[in-house]
């Protein structure tokens, strides 16, 4: 059987790249025969372009942002390191992508492989999330054929279901018609989407849980070291000033340095980060940089689990304002693996110093043997 999956990976975003490449790894070990469909979204196309390029002179800010990015390419070479950035995530994903596919920008583009694939899998990460994807039509495959197998795989709302605006719930139900098999990823959205489709929804872990802790160390065996060992790393999802000023404070009480893989070299010296790679960090490497860390400051999902994994300590400050809502990611997931109600829910900061001794791993492998299930009912369905 040919899969064909489809995601969010065009952002440049660690966590992203991850869970793409781990459902594409735990399917060809199984015996299916997968790929990643090199789809991108168009909402996440021109954010990126927004941030890196200049696209109009229209407008006192976009005139005020334009200025920021040409003194940014003079001084810090932005540019040069936007550019190496993406070739090393391009690198990344060659394994994984369908090449006979070619990349594709529309909805209507993706009809065409339904000549090529026997099912689709939309999932995992903020697929589902309409301040991310605008509710793409792509991520809800609705271009598959209906003799196809259509399957979510812990798709994201990236929210609390009660975030939700009333007015989305009739998108949402109209929109999930096409899907034969449902999941998600955080368990309070169950109902939810029970509730628009009158349907089972199962919950499932995200794909970088189904590796497990030696094959992801198999993974990065052969990577070579970003940084010398000895750092606290810093990865922010959503730029948070509170938590990098406390990642700086606590990497100084330590006596470790202090890293931080979305700044340009020569920025993050002048912010003083004592830290520094000479290239940007591609996804794998991304992996290896939390497994040699001494502890990480995040407010990133996969951070987050990653640190899990490998036992780290970690130090989340929940987001506030128009943010506040991501927070749910992580707190879900904390939940899952048992981590102490008392640790998650007393104060802003969430401290874990030692991951085992804390953590229900049974959660996971309970947890791990239904996703799979799901994964197999929903493919060998009829087959």
């Amino acid at each position: 059987m040919r899969i064909g999956t489809i995601t969010v990976q065009n952002g440049n975003n660690y966590g992203a790249s991850l869970q793409a490449f781990a459902l594409i790894k735990y399917l060809r070990k199984n015996g299916w025969d997968a790929y990643l469909i090199d789809y991108r979204n168009q909402k996440i196309e021109d954010r990126l372009t927004e941030q890196s390029f200049i696209t109009s002179w229209r407008g006192k800010n976009q005139i005020k942002k334009n200025i920021r990015i040409i003194l940014s390419n003079a001084i810090w070479k932005t540019d040069r390191f936007v550019k190496e950035k993406n070739k090393a995530f391009s690198e990344f994903h060659k394994s994984i992508f369908d090449q006979s596919g070619g990349t594709l920008y529309d909805v209507s583009e993706l009809k065409k492989l339904n000549s090529l694939y026997d099912a689709f899998i939309c999932g995992s990460d903020q697929i589902w999330n309409k301040d991310i994807t605008g509710l793409d039509d792509a991520f809800f495959l609705s271009f598959a054929n209906s003799d196809k197998k259509r399957i979510a795989y812990a798709p994201s709302l990236g929210k609390e279901s009660g975030a939700i605006v009333e007015e989305d719930y009739d998108i949402y139900r109209h929109k999930l018609r096409s899907i034969d098999f449902l999941s998600i990823r955080e368990p309070n959205n169950k109902k939810f989407i029970e509730t628009v489709t009158h349907r089972e929804c199962c919950v499932v872990l995200d794909p970088v849980l189904l590796l497990d802790k030696q094959e992801w160390e198999e993974e990065i065996l052969n990577v070579s070291p970003i940084i010398q060992k000895g750092y606290a790393l810093y990865y922010p999802v959503i730029n948070q000033p509170e938590l990098e000023k406390y990642a700086i404070q606590k990497a100084r009480e330590k006596g470790i340095k202090l890293f931080n893989p979305r700044l340009v070299p020569s920025y993050a010296k002048m912010k003083g980060y004592t830290a520094i790679s000479s290239k940007p960090v591609g996804p794998i490497e991304f992996v290896k940089l939390i497994k040699e860390s001494e502890c990480i400051f995040t407010n990133s999902f996969h951070a987050t689990v990653f640190s899990s994994i490998f036992n780290k300590e970690l130090y989340v400050i929940k987001l506030k304002g128009k943010n506040k809502n991501r927070n749910n990611r992580i707190i879900e997931y904390l939940k899952m693996i048992g981590i102490r109600q008392s640790l998650i829910d007393t104060s802003d900061l969430i401290h874990i110093k030692d991951f085992e001794s804390t953590m229900q791993w049974e959660n996971v492998t309970e947890r791990k043997k239904e996703s799979v299930e799901y994964l197999k009912k929903s493919l060998d369905y009829n087959s």
